[in-house]
């Protein structure tokens, strides 16, 4: 029963649902490099589902100050689950993940080097970088940045890269990197009180208040949806990405929703609603670049992981975590951000 407990409570801990927009990058990614779905392909998916899990089960262990405020129940997971095993897990994935770039390219491989200082330094007593306005959000983004780039740098060869003779896979590069920055503003409102209690300088944090900072997220987020499709107009992307851009509908719907929160349920809720819109837009922006069968199973199949999260209740920011009275559990000396402070 303990084990089952404990597999359980690392299951929710890893958050599979937010395990899902990194290799729909990777994906969008290699389509645009017009490489083959092989097995390389698999790995590098493989590859881009280990770094958010990695990310997350590190982001578990480092950040107890703010989850006790922002989602207590958090703690009483990490307590079932042991830090130790959690820091293995951290360390198994960052190897396996080095084994599978090694197995994949060049470019893969260095690009390991940049994803392991993502994975520990976003939130490391060293370095908290989630801690920084700007550089956290920028550090937030390359979840997105980095898988697109590593499929678009795929080759024929382990040596190889692709030779584009268009600004157009800078261009949605650059696009991605806005567009999960400004996620990145909206998916810390709902942690306004915890972030500014353990002294973290997010973007929100640095607002009057969280209204304000919803209103900031709810901007920062229109705004770049509806560039999508002016980019698709003004750099001659493939006409059919344009209609992608109907995702601004429920986003902006979704933003209204959070300008109108008032309770810490609310926000938690309009986050758990935006990265369904997230998947569905990057699932989209897969099927329009390359319109397959394999492409809309891809979504498909990641749009089935989040109901299945989310009807499990396999999620550690799941409603019933924000209670505080589930979370008796102390922070230990020295844990969480306010270790370095």
């Amino acid at each position: 029963m303990r084990r089952v407990a404990r597999f359980n409570a690392i299951v929710e801990l890893v958050r599979p649902r937010t395990l899902l927009v990194t290799p729909l990058s990777y994906c969008v990614g290699v389509s645009v490099a017009d490489h083959g779905f092989d097995l390389v392909v698999v790995l590098g998916i493989v590859f881009h589902v280990l770094a958010p899990l990695a990310a997350n089960a590190h982001n578990a262990v480092t950040d107890l100050v703010e989850d006790g405020k922002n989602v207590p129940g958090r703690l009483k997971l990490v307590e079932t689950a042991g830090e130790q095993l959690l820091q293995r897990i951290v360390y198994a994935s960052l190897g396996l993940m080095l084994v599978l770039s090694l197995m994949m390219s060049l470019a893969q491989s260095i690009i390991w080097v940049f994803s392991v200082f993502l994975v520990l330094g976003y939130s490391s007593p060293r370095f908290r970088l989630k801690g920084r306005p700007v550089t956290g959000m920028a550090v937030f983004a390359m979840a997105v940045t980095e898988p697109f780039i590593a499929g678009a740098l795929l080759g024929d060869s382990w040596w190889e890269i692709p030779q584009y003779d268009s600004y157009q896979p800078v261009a949605l590069g650059a696009f991605l990197f806005f567009w999960y920055f400004a996620k990145g503003i909206m998916k810390n409102v709902p942690d306004y009180a915890g972030d500014k209690a353990a002294g973290l300088r997010t973007i929100p944090a640095l607002m009057s208040s969280q209204r304000s900072a919803a209103w900031a997220a709810a901007i920062a987020t229109t705004l770049v949806y509806a560039a999508f499709p002016v980019l698709v107009l003004v750099t001659g992307l493939p006409d059919r990405l344009a209609y992608v851009g109907l995702m601004t509908l429920p986003a902006v719907a979704n933003m209204i929703s959070m300008v109108r929160a008032r309770t810490q349920l609310e926000y938690n809720l309009v986050g758990q609603r935006d990265m369904y819109v997230s998947v569905v837009f990057l699932g989209l922006l897969l099927f329009a670049w390359r319109p397959s069968v394999g492409s809309a199973l891809i979504g498909l199949l990641a749009l089935a992981v989040m109901v299945w999260t989310d009807v499990s209740g396999r999620d550690s920011r799941a409603s019933r975590h924000l209670d505080r009275t589930e979370s008796e559990v102390s922070i230990p000396v020295g844990g969480g951000p306010n270790g370095d402070q």
